[in-house]
């Protein structure tokens, strides 16, 4: 009886040592829609190594911060950013971009009173004439700033939402899978908040899951389970299927669409002509 009970005993321990437990950064505030589409990614990749996750949040933090205490192997496990050369030289990089290149699509929150304003824009000059709200510690931030654009930065995320509410910019770019549920959301309370999709800015620009540099079997297994996704379609479907993503299929809705393209020199060695893992204006929307 009592090697019976010693045998149940480690099969319960043996279940409960199974499950990992991946400390993540919580959302950037109430309204951040678009950090349930990065955590439910990270159940598919564990869904797809047959393998169980608990997931748990870290304490609030700005991103900046977060990749620090990532870097140092305190409080976060694994992230998702936009990437650059500084954060994949730094830390351990999952290298399947988690919405195909989608998130370099960017289209403008902005103040009822500013459609007008957005209207007459065609080119990238037309765009320097403008103030663009955006965020301090992102890479586009970089690419923007290399292209001439004026911006106002702000590290809190709920601020910049705020300051395009006041008029203390006059467009925040967000990307194509972020800005309708962000717009919704805050109809409520941002009631002169309105979005303009009929202009969209693009550049090259994977979002990445980084874990800490030591951090390799984590690396590897969630690369392993989003390779698994992609090959059997689950990736995709999942794109297509998610609240925050699903508006923007067919793709081909966007093909009309005005543009603006930006070169993006902090690019890393990446062939954003892969369709298995990009989707690009050539691509996709046909635009030249």
């Amino acid at each position: 009886m009592i090697y019976y009970l010693y045998i149940l005993l480690y099969l319960f321990a043996f279940h409960v040592n199974a499950i990992d437990t991946i400390r993540i950064r919580g959302p950037q505030s109430k309204f951040d829609a678009s950090h349930s589409y990065y955590e439910g990614l990270i159940r598919l990749a564990y869904e797809k190594n047959g393998k169980e996750v608990n997931i748990v949040y870290s304490p609030n933090m700005v991103q900046g911060r977060a990749l620090k205490e990532l870097q140092a192997g305190r409080l976060i496990d694994v992230d998702w950013a936009g990437a650059d050369e500084e954060r994949s030289s730094e830390l351990s990089v999952v290298d399947v971009p988690l919405i195909k290149g989608l998130l370099g699509f960017r289209v403008f929150l902005t103040h009822k009173d500013n459609l007008d304003k957005l209207a007459k824009i065609a080119t990238l000059d037309d765009l320097k004439e403008i103030i663009l709200c955006n965020g301090r510690d992102w890479p586009d931030t970089k690419i923007m700033q290399n292209a001439g654009l004026n911006l106002l930065l702000n590290s809190v995320y709920e601020s910049m939402f705020f300051q395009t509410h006041h008029k203390r910019c006059d467009a925040f770019p967000r990307g194509i899978n972020e800005a309708l549920i962000e717009f919704k959301i805050r109809q409520g309370s941002m009631p002169n908040l309105d979005l303009y999709n009929d202009l969209i800015l693009y550049y090259p620009l994977p979002m990445y899951f980084f874990t800490a540099p030591k951090n390799t079997e984590l690396t590897t297994m969630l690369k392993k389970g989003l390779e698994a996704a992609i090959d059997d379609g689950s990736f995709d479907d999942y794109i297509e299927s998610h609240p925050t993503t699903k508006h923007l299929f067919p793709l081909k809705n966007w093909s009309n669409v005005r543009y603006i393209k930006l070169k993006n020199p902090f690019l890393l060695n990446i062939d954003t002509t892969n369709t298995r893992y990009w989707l690009t204006p050539e691509t996709v929307m046909r635009i030249k």
